[in-house]
Parts: structure tokens; C-alpha cells; sequence
């Protein structure tokens, strides 16, 4: 039974046709179509003594350049395959093992009757989902040179490969970085007012009372409280909305992938800046800088953010609480999803003791097609929460589909231009 899987539908048929004409031919006497019937039983089974008897002593190179790209490049594989011995077999037919979300299989037959050869196969594979990913192993199957009998084998060598969200270069930003005018705490007014100077500003929602500055008060007409300077903490936050019912759209023109690029692009730019950079999502914190250096830690935050996935989470609570564990004197930069008015909540809970809070938010609905949109109610539970936000002293852009990470970016300094 084992060698009857070697063969192909037509090696059975001949198999088969070959013994009942043998058999009938012997019963009538008829000896020249008996001598045709064992040829059609021949034919097969010379097939299956070559491609089982015979050994494929072959090796198998491959290369991948780059071995890391981006989400939508595409990886460049050269593949040396080199025969040393063995009897002839007609046909080789290779497929090399590709995940789905690099392309489609290449397939390719090699067509020689010599022992020895060498051959090197190029082909292009496409970055078309964020992950790590494995090439091969190669399998290949040897065939007789009528197509009577096949023998599958496979080589044991594998590469790994990663695709990583794109980081877009983002410039410089003076909110975040404390160029602004605007900011709680920033390195240039530290510089040359010392520690202790203190300012004022007018009240926002959530602000402590105790913190009023009577005197300006009564002086301005609206109720001013005391902004406290302290030594610029050059640290962020980037917190990511990692919920699966926030986001919407498939593959790499998604929501939750624009987030994710988002926050590579974020943390990238933080790093090279000169920032600490810790990273949290619906769970909770996922990368911190703290002990390592810019390099490492860049390093350390594309492959967080390769790997990362949407979960089941309801809420922002762990991600609230891993923020608010930091001290104080971080911005904290949040990607979110659509929001609900317990999103607000758990969120307003992070801003607290922050010099700057920055939200981008994303109107998921522009992501998708209009009959995979969220319903009236969460679209108006949505812009409720987002309208809270800009009244509890978060900083909001709001992105649709189709606009790109530096420019939802670089309005958060129009922000400040337009009050």
C-alpha cells in the first residue's frame, strides 16, 4: 500500500491495465498482447524503483534580503539548489513553504536527465501583514520520466523573516518636545527659571482647587490656579488602544494597523530625541526604556510593536493604572479607537500630574466600508467622549482614513495656533 501512494493516477491506470490485459491475453492464448500487457505493468513499476530507490542528495541555500521589512515592502529570495550524485530522475518539481501573508507559494520544475546540476531560483515575496514569519522548509517531488510515480521529500532548512509596522519620520514637534507655549512643564523655561519659579494658567476641569491663585483670579475675572515647575523629566508615554471592537478595516489599511504605526512612529522619534520611552496597551505596559539604551530600546519597541495583536479587553482600566504608575513630568501620547464615556474616565485618570497629554483619536468608520460600521448610538457615544476630552485638558486630533501619520502629527502645533 505504500508503494501504491507513489503512484500517480495515470501509473495506476496503467498498473491496473496491464495486469487484466496480461491475465486476459494469457487466458486466450493470445501471447503478443500478453508481452503488451506486461509492458503497461513495466512502465510503472521501473517508475517507482527510481524515484524510491533512488536518493536525492541535494542541498539547499536560501537568502532573503532584507530579512526584516517593512509592512508593504516586499523581501527579495535567491534560493541555489545543487544536485551532487543520484541516478537520473526526469522531473523535480520544488515548492517552496511560504506563509499566506507574504504572497503566494513559487513553484518551479527543474527538467534534467544528469546526475549533477546546479541551479538558482530568484523570487519576490510581499510584506502584506505585520509578524514574524518562517520561509521553508523547500519540498520537492521527484518524478519518473512518463509521470507514472512520485516521491515527496523535504529539505530541513528554514529562515525567519519580520515584518514590521512602518515608521513614518515625524518633525520636530514643540508641544511634546516643550518648545510650546502651552505646556506644564518644558525644558526651555526650566532652563532659565529654575525649579521652583511657578506660573499661572486658567483652571481646567480636574484641576486640584487647592492649587488657585487667588490673587490672579480676582485680577483676570476667571478662576487661575498655580502651575508648578518642575526639572524637565524627558519621558513619554505612548498608549496604545489594543481593544478589537474599536478598530475597524482589514489588513494593513485597518485602524488598529494605522495605530500601530502610529506609535512606531511616535516611539521612534521620542528615542531619537532623547526621550525614555514606555509603551502600554489595553493590558497594561509592554515596552519600557528605562534600563537600556536608545538603540536597544528602539530596537526593543519595533519587535513590541511587530508582535503586537488586538485583544478582548472592555476598558482602559490596566492600561490607566500601568500609566498612571510613572511619575510624574511625562507627556503621555494615547492612539485611540472609538471611545465610550468610561473610556473618558480611565483616561482622565492618566492625565493627572502630566505637563501634556496628547490624544490621537481615529474615526474608525472611515476605515471600512459603510456596512461594516459601528451604529448612530456609538458614533454619537463617540463624539461625546471626544468633546469630554478636549474639556478635561486633552490635546485632540482626530484622524480619518486616509490621512497619513505625519500629518495628524504635526497638527497637534495648529492646535495651539487656533485658540
Amino acid at each position: 500500500m505504500r508503494l501504491w501512494r507513489h503512484l500517480t493516477l495515470r501509473g495506476r491506470v496503467l498498473l491496473v491495465c496491464g495486469v487484466v490485459l496480461t491475465v486476459v491475453a494469457l487466458g486466450f492464448g493470445e501471447h503478443d498482447m500478453a508481452w503488451v500487457g506486461l509492458l503497461l505493468v513495466l512502465i510503472p513499476v521501473l517508475g517507482l524503483v527510481l524515484v524510491t530507490a533512488t536518493g536525492l542528495r541535494m542541498s539547499c541555500t536560501r537568502t532573503v534580503r532584507p530579512s526584516r521589512c517593512t509592512l508593504g515592502d516586499r523581501m527579495q529570495v535567491s534560493t541555489t539548489l545543487e544536485r551532487t550524485g543520484g541516478l537520473p530522475i526526469g522531473i523535480l518539481r520544488f515548492e517552496e513553504t511560504v506563509p499566506r501573508a507574504l504572497g503566494l507559494r513559487p513553484r518551479f520544475a527543474v527538467h534534467s536527465l544528469s546526475g549533477r546540476w546546479r541551479r538558482t531560483v530568484d523570487y519576490t515575496l510581499d510584506g502584506r501583514a505585520r509578524g514574524r514569519y518562517r520561509i521553508g522548509p523547500m519540498l520537492v517531488r521527484a518524478c519518473d520520466p512518463f509521470g507514472t510515480a512520485v516521491s515527496d521529500h523535504q529539505f530541513s532548512t528554514a529562515t525567519d523573516v519580520m515584518v514590521t509596522p512602518r515608521s513614518w519620520p515625524l518633525a520636530g514637534f514643540n508641544r511634546a518636545s516643550g518648545a510650546g507655549q502651552s505646556g506644564e512643564t518644558t525644558p526651555q523655561q526650566i532652563g532659565s527659571q529654575g525649579q521652583d519659579d511657578i506660573l499661572i494658567r486658567e483652571y481646567r476641569h480636574g484641576d486640584d482647587l487647592s492649587r488657585v491663585h487667588w490673587r490672579s483670579t480676582a485680577h483676570q475675572g476667571e478662576l487661575m490656579v498655580r502651575r508648578e515647575e518642575q526639572a524637565w523629566d524627558p519621558a513619554i508615554t505612548v498608549l496604545l488602544d489594543s481593544r478589537a471592537d474599536r478598530h475597524a478595516g482589514l489588513g494593513p489599511a485597518s485602524s488598529f494597523e494605522w495605530a500601530v504605526s502610529a506609535a512606531a512612529s511616535v516611539c521612534s522619534h521620542m528615542l531619537h530625541s532623547g526621550y525614555r520611552v514606555r509603551m502600554a496597551d489595553a493590558t497594561g505596559i509592554t515596552m519600557n526604556s528605562l534600563d537600556v539604551d536608545s538603540t536597544v530600546a528602539l530596537e526593543r519597541s519595533i519587535q513590541t510593536l511587530t508582535d503586537q495583536r488586538m485583544g478582548d479587553q472592555q476598558d482602559l482600566t490596566d492600561a490607566a493604572r500601568a500609566c498612571s504608575s510613572s511619575q510624574g513630568g511625562e507627556t503621555v501620547v494615547a492612539i485611540l479607537g472609538r471611545l465610550t464615556d468610561a473610556d473618558v474616565l480611565a483616561l482622565d485618570a492618566t492625565r493627572i500630574g502630566r505637563p501634556q497629554s496628547l490624544a490621537l483619536v481615529l474615526d474608525t468608520d472611515s476605515f471600512t466600508a459603510r456596512r461594516f460600521r459601528g451604529t448612530p448610538e456609538q458614533a454619537d457615544q463617540h463624539d461625546r467622549a471626544v468633546e469630554h476630552l478636549h474639556a478635561h485638558g486633552w490635546h485632540v486630533v482626530t484622524v480619518r482614513g486616509g490621512d497619513s501619520v505625519p500629518s495628524a502629527w504635526q497638527r497637534f502645533d495648529r492646535i495651539e495656533v487656533l485658540r
